[in-house]
């Protein structure tokens, strides 16, 4: 028997936003996290990428908070009489990445209405025991592929975009998750559904947006700044990710 205490779809905060709940929930708590936040997890810290999922199990610590301009996640609260672990296969206050793979939101709507619209109570419990199963029988059948190093990824992708102009070949990355550089590959873009070595331009083109938009730096300075040894190379690389070049970036603040 399912109970759904409260929920929200799409809920926006703006940077200030913290939840920070010490003794937890007396339910359980299941959050898809459409935007980069910040969580603390058994005392240990995390960023989330966007499309992340966690379920918090009764009474777990809650922590996190935006990271960047807005917060945007799907959620809800609710109790349930069942053995989720054993119906499911549901590991709680753990974080699956979910990309494009499954799509989450869909079934958050789907609750919605269920919840505020019809009141049926037994179909939101069949619609949040097949949300899990299927999360979670997904995850098991890439354990092998992703979970392993998945913490590892995720720190890994934080320490690429927090310094994007340190020197993050393929090699220094694997050493990092210590596997193989075609394993690396293979993980990396299962994890986050885009190559390392393009997430590091990625990371490097964004730190550089910014310097273009609030600094007084000239394109060869914001080059050096970003990791690149010359201005051609960065020009080429910020057009292809940006669809303007530098200059034109500067000049609108957004290349709109």
């Amino acid at each position: 028997m399912f109970t759904i205490d409260r929920m929200g779809c799409g809920c926006r905060h703006d940077s200030s936003f913290v939840l920070d709940r010490p003794k937890g929930y007396e339910g359980y708590l299941m959050l898809f996290v459409k935007t980069r936040a910040d969580f603390v997890i058994g005392g240990a810290s995390y960023r989330f990428e966007p499309d992340t999922f966690i379920i918090y199990n009764k009474y777990t610590p809650q922590y996190y908070k935006a990271c960047d301009a807005e917060y945007v996640n799907d959620w809800i609260q609710f109790d349930c009489s069942d053995n989720l672990e054993a119906s499911t296969g549901v590991r709680f206050d753990v974080p699956v990445y979910i990309g494009q793979s499954i799509d989450i939101s869909q079934y958050f709507k789907l609750l919605a209405d269920c919840y505020y619209r019809t009141g049926n109570l037994r179909t939101a419990g069949y619609i949040i025991k097949a949300m899990l199963t299927e999360i979670f029988s997904v995850r098991q059948d890439r354990e092998d592929m992703t979970t392993a190093h998945y913490r590892e990824l995720l720190d890994l992708r934080r320490n690429i975009y927090s310094a994007p102009e340190e020197d993050w070949s393929v090699e220094r990355m694997a050493a990092q998750l210590n596997v193989s550089e075609p394993y690396l590959h293979l993980l990396y873009k299962k994890a986050f559904g885009v190559t390392c070595n393009q997430d590091v331009i990625n990371s490097r083109i964004e730190q550089a947006q910014r310097y273009l938009s609030y600094s007084g730096m000239t394109v060869e300075e914001v080059a050096f700044s970003c990791g690149y040894k010359n201005t051609v190379h960065f020009s080429r690389q910020f057009k292809q990710v940006s669809g303007v070049a530098p200059s034109q970036w500067r000049k609108t603040g957004s290349g709109a």
